[in-house]
């Protein structure tokens, strides 16, 4: 970053709230905060020329489909229409649905005379976040103008999410390369799988953006080879992706994870330890057997489907099987939408295992023991992110509880969380029977620190910045709407929080069980892939709302909780909060 020429703080623009990216997340954050406060003088800065983060216009592309249902893929106060009959699949959609309603969204929320949409800074990439007297600073670069500016503002939402700076392997030779090397990013934008020219497509990645482009580019006529690394050495290994039509007593797979009784079934410290239920389903070797049974037979169904050992092939297909059981997610997992898809990879698709060794002319070289290499006219490159906390420097992401360099971090520091999560892990231990005896597995070691957040969103000692959307959720919009409640309520101080020492006590424990429950995706303290369900009722709980549990004890357990809940939520906050604020000192 150039700081040479940065700009005076001096007539710079003051806001007394800036949301950081107008994804999914920071939009409902933004509207919440302004349906409570219309006169807050609330800014966006989005890093792309459009809405959406992952669903943005820029990133679609053919293949790529909702792993949410239509009914469940909607914030409480705009209804999604359902795409037409040719554009869903068991209840799921073509992403530019979801891509239309955010455009819609933004488009239609007012405040004051001003649509979401205009308070968005569109092309405006923050280079750094720094807080001088009491005031955030943030340095930002105009991708269009190529000049910098400098904002204010006495409040931080940080909604740029875990998605939005693509990790881009540095290919060795690639200076020579004579192809393409295109990330996921900008696939939706290139047009490498119409280009007839290009013959030779190879495909890096294990997870769900790798299966599509692999899909699409098998579906062209290309000769495809896909590479993903061996487990190990930062490698999970191959993805686990799901059929989409698993038969369940709901409407679909999505729905019955919006029910309380499906998440009770997960070895979940979120879900409170008061109900003989939950008592003998994870306290008991009897119910951590039974629920070993139930997803065990939901592995053996995803495995049957994919058929990795039944599948005739001489492409390596059997390769593609992943290591650990689902529960687990030791590692990346997704839906998988087509049915022809592990027809076809077996038939057409070369399957590797090992790391791209160097690029040449048209030619990819693997690292593997038989020296492989073959054509190759393009890279795609399905290879994940990087934090996207590079704005703020060591000290301030140490501040604020963030992840930071390990070898940094003061031995004090270091002893006292140690301290506190191990105290954590034993409790973890004497709760949950499964979770004592994990399976054999690769164990991914993180550089950095864990989130050290309360509710993963609230820095213990800064109550002027939130993180949104830094969780990692099944449920992405619900749990983006109810932390948008949250953080209202959390900023109009409508409940009081619990000591420092609690709230330390509070993370250590979301740490100790990620760690435990989600092998290396826990390492980081913030995943709770199937945990959407207790994450959002431990939200709604602090607040003191209860629309959201007002069905009945039978409808409280097994009626899925749907948009329209966490619409009531919302305005039983704002009733109390009028009620409190019209009542007599």
């Amino acid at each position: 970053m150039a700081t040479a020429n940065m700009p005076p703080v001096e007539g710079a623009p003051s806001f007394d709230v800036i949301v950081v990216g107008a994804g999914l997340s920071g939009i409902i954050a933004a509207q919440r905060l302004l349906q409570a406060h219309p006169e807050t003088r609330l800014a966006i800065l989005e890093r792309d020329y459009c809405v959406g983060g992952v669903w943005s216009e820029r990133r679609i592309y053919p293949s790529f489909w909702t792993q949410w249902t239509h009914g469940i893929a909607e914030f409480s106060d705009l209804p999604m229409e359902r795409p037409p009959a040719e554009d869903c699949m068991h209840d799921l959609f073509r992403a530019k649905y979801t891509t239309k309603y955010l455009e819609d969204y933004v488009n239609s929320m007012s405040h004051t005379g001003q649509t979401l949409r205009e308070r968005i800074q569109f092309n405006t990439q923050v280079e750094s976040i720094k807080k001088v007297n009491d005031q955030w600073q943030l340095l930002c670069f105009d991708t269009m103008s190529k000049s910098r500016r400098l904002i204010l503002s006495s409040r931080l939402m940080m909604a740029n999410g875990q998605s939005s700076v693509p990790n881009t392997p540095n290919f060795p030779g690639k200076e020579q390369f004579r192809g393409k090397i295109i990330h996921s990013i900008d696939y939706g934008q290139s047009d490498v799988i119409r280009d007839k020219s290009v013959q030779h497509v190879a495909v890096i990645g294990a997870g769900k953006s790798a299966a599509d482009m692999v899909y699409e580019a098998v579906k062209a006529g290309k000769t495809v080879s896909w590479i993903i690394r061996k487990t190990g050495n930062g490698s999970l290994g191959a993805a686990a992706l799901a059929p989409i039509d698993l038969p369940t007593p709901y409407k679909n797979g999505v729905e019955a994870s919006q029910a309380r009784i499906m998440a009770s079934l997960q070895p979940c410290y979120l879900i409170p330890y008061r109900s003989w239920w939950t008592w003998f389903l994870h306290s008991t070797n009897l119910g951590a057997s039974l629920v070993n049974k139930i997803f065990s037979l939901l592995d053996n169904t995803v495995r049957k489907y994919a058929g990795y050992r039944e599948r005739k092939s001489d492409k390596g297909f059997e390769k593609l099987e992943y290591d650990n059981d689902i529960i687990w997610q030791n590692g990346t997992a997704g839906g998988c939408h087509f049915s022809d898809f592990w027809s076809l990879v077996a038939e057409k698709v070369y399957v590797h295992r090992g790391g791209v060794k160097h690029l040449s002319g048209n030619e990819l070289y693997l690292d593997d023991e038989n020296g492989t290499h073959f054509p190759c006219d393009v890279v795609l490159c399905g290879t994940g992110w990087k934090r996207g906390l590079d704005m703020f420097d060591n000290h301030t992401l140490m501040k604020l509880g963030l992840p930071y360099p390990k070898d940094i971090e003061p031995q004090e520091e270091t002893a006292k969380w140690e301290k506190l999560v191990g105290k954590a892990d034993e409790e973890v231990l004497r709760r949950f029977v499964i979770l004592r005896n994990p399976p054999k597995h690769y164990r991914k070691y993180e550089t950095r620190t864990a989130y050290r957040l309360y509710h993963t969103m609230a820095p213990v000692h800064d109550d002027s910045i939130l993180f949104m959307n830094h969780v990692v959720a099944g449920a992405k919009l619900f749990a983006a709407e109810a932390q948008a409640i949250w953080a209202v309520a959390y900023w109009d101080k409508a409940f009081a929080l619990p000591s420092v020492a609690k709230r330390e006590d509070d993370i250590a424990h979301m740490i100790a069980w990620n760690k435990r429950r989600y092998l290396s995706n826990g390492e980081l303290g913030h995943f709770a892939a199937f945990d959407s369900v207790p994450y959002v009722d431990r939200l709604f709980d602090e607040i003191g709302v209860t629309s959201h549990r007002k069905k009945g004890w039978l409808g409280n357990m097994f009626a899925p909780i749907m948009p329209a809940d966490l619409g009531k939520v919302w305005h039983e906050y704002l009733a109390q909060r009028n009620k409190v604020q019209d009542s007599p000192c």
